[in-house]
């Protein structure tokens, strides 16, 4: 193991927001080991997998600070992405992609997700939403 202090980090951070603990052991495997000058950080399609799996629990709770979708500061797109994507894919990809980031796209791993997300981010700039 390359960063066992990053290994013990990512353990207790992913069991104290309730992964269950075999996933989070092999998540945190992975990430200790990560190398930032590989693709992908040097992680198989099967560790991406785990990854991702692991997403749902370290939820920022971002959407948790507004009572209605309206007192988000752009009610249109948050509405747009929070209700195409809500159980898909996780609060802060939702937030910067509501918030006009494009570069939030590349943090959707599978092809048919990212393609719709892309088509909602285009119509949106196409009706100036983020003017």
């Amino acid at each position: 193991m390359k960063n066992s202090n990053l290994f013990i980090a990512a353990l207790d951070v992913l069991t104290q927001k309730g992964c269950p603990s075999e996933l989070a052991q092999e998540a945190a495997e992975i990430v200790a080991n990560d190398d930032p000058y590989q693709p992908d950080l040097g992680r198989t399609l099967l560790q991406q997998q785990i990854i991702r799996e692991t997403l749902p629990y370290l939820q920022s709770g971002i959407y948790d600070q507004f009572e209605t979708i309206d007192e988000t500061p752009n009610p249109l797109t948050h509405g747009q992405f929070l209700g195409n994507f809500g159980a898909e894919l996780p609060d802060e990809t939702i937030w910067r992609l509501a918030e006009g980031d494009s570069t939030a796209l590349n943090d959707i791993a599978d092809d048919a997700t990212r393609d719709k997300a892309n088509n909602i981010f285009t119509r949106l700039e196409e009706l100036g939403a983020w003017e």
